[in-house]
């Protein structure tokens, strides 16, 4: 039993990492939050007003002039909401 368990939790971790990935894929974004510099309206991510201030302290991150701890600090965020927006560089045109 406890064999068939296992294959079952396996098969269940399996779909749902697909599903994400098809629905990241798709050009809607109606999962989660919007990202950092954005906002969502009905599904479509729009930049939000502090956008270009976004994008350039990503910049100077990504060039190791400023730690991400300091631009998480600026940006009033996380230093892991950087991470996962240094991650996502094609929405920042990086």
């Amino acid at each position: 039993m406890g064999v068939f368990a296992e294959l079952e939790a396996n098969m269940t971790r399996q779909r749902t990492r697909e599903g994400i990935t098809a629905r990241q894929q798709n050009e809607a974004y109606h999962h989660g939050p919007a990202p950092l510099g954005f906002e969502k309206d009905d599904g479509e991510l729009i930049e939000d007003g502090d956008y270009h201030d976004v994008v350039a302290t990503l910049e100077i991150v990504q060039k190791d002039e400023l730690s991400k701890r300091k631009a998480a600090k600026r940006l009033e965020c996380s230093r892991s909401t950087i991470g996962r927006a240094l991650e996502r560089s094609e929405l920042y045109g990086l």
